[in-house]
């Protein structure tokens, strides 16, 4: 996928280009004054927010490889980079209630890591990534093994965070060919078969990894760190529109007005617009309020201070008995059962 010219500049987080500093200085290489030959001065960025351009962290490994790194760059670049190095946007992914709000979540804001690239999650549980190889470096193989396992190993970092240390995904796929050495340190780090030539490079997780609670996981939390992220990413990028609805129903919902033509009118749309937006979106109204729905309530049932009837209230539920069957659609149980099993397990 080659970036074209009415696309505004690629920009990536300054964490990235930092953790790329401290990967190369473990090859003997001086990682700063290597960015800073490309015009990337990595200890002058206006603020821990701050963006670079992504073409100049590109060039600055294309003058080192293969030469001076190898096939393990990317292993050590997750070395580098933890939660706390993406701020927000780490404090949303870890304090996710499931794994797959995480991946949910990662797959809405990946913009923030790079405007770019992207992340798909898919229904069967793989977590796809796609790099835009910009025009001056399709030439350069290489260099995309050393970004898609340097995304595949930080993401499944930032997983183990959050659940085991010794996490395994099901499977890993990458789309370029098996690494000439070092296949072994990828075995050792991933723990799962790998599929090398692959159409596509992802990390595949299974339906019970995906919803199995997480013991940090924090819905509150969770969501007003999205709410920073989502802001941040205006400032910078588009968002698209359901992820703007869908941030637009979290305010509206507890106010009780929650309508269609209420939903329009917070985003500045036409009720036409925003119903032909959100089907091409791959969704509808009436899917968009249900999911919402079913976030929020994950975020209040864990809270002692609300009753059911509050919970039913708050989501803009008739009564607590529609509520109550939506929740046990959403997760097999009823509210008072499910509040039950929390207490039980401490959380």
């Amino acid at each position: 996928m080659n970036e074209t010219a009415d696309k505004p500049p690629v920009t990536s987080y300054i964490g990235n280009a930092l953790g790329v500093a401290r990967t190369l200085e473990t090859y003997g290489l001086d990682g700063e004054a290597i960015l800073a030959e490309v015009g990337l001065d990595v200890n002058t960025a206006a603020s821990f927010d701050a963006r670079v351009p992504g073409n100049l962290v590109h060039e600055a490994l294309i003058r080192h490889i293969p030469g001076d790194i190898d096939a393990r760059f990317g292993l050590r670049f997750a070395k580098y980079i933890n939660p706390i190095n993406y701020h927000a946007f780490g404090v949303m992914l870890t304090s996710s209630t499931t794994l797959r709000a995480f991946c949910q979540r990662l797959e809405r804001y990946y913009a923030y890591v790079n405007t770019a690239d992207s992340v798909d999650f898919r229904d069967n549980g793989e977590l796809r990534y796609s790099q835009v190889v910009m025009p001056e470096f399709v030439d350069e193989p290489f260099e995309a093994l050393l970004h898609e396992s340097a995304w595949a190993a930080t993401m499944l970092k930032m997983v183990r965070a959050v659940s085991v240390p010794d996490f395994a995904p099901q499977s890993v796929k990458f789309a370029f060919p098996a690494p000439s050495e070092y296949g072994e340190d990828f075995d050792v780090y991933f723990r799962c078969p790998i599929e090398y030539g692959a159409t596509c490079t992802a990390l595949c997780f299974t339906s019970a990894d995906l919803d199995e609670p997480l013991p940090g996981g924090n819905a509150e939390l969770a969501r007003h760190s999205e709410q920073l992220v989502f802001n941040y990413l205006k400032t910078f990028t588009e968002v698209e529109l359901v992820n703007a609805a869908r941030m637009a129903l979290f305010e509206l919902l507890p106010r009780g007005d929650f309508s269609l033509s209420s939903l329009a009118a917070s985003l500045d749309m036409s009720e036409e617009a925003l119903s032909g937006g959100l089907k091409a979106g791959g969704t509808s109204y009436q899917q968009l309020l249900g999911d919402t729905r079913r976030e929020l309530s994950e975020e209040y049932i864990v809270r002692a201070d609300l009753s059911v009837n509050e919970i039913a209230y708050m989501l803009g539920f008739s009564d607590c008995s529609n509520f109550a069957r939506s929740f046990r659609r959403w997760t097999g149980k009823s509210p008072s059962d499910f509040r039950e099993e929390l207490q039980k397990s401490g959380a």
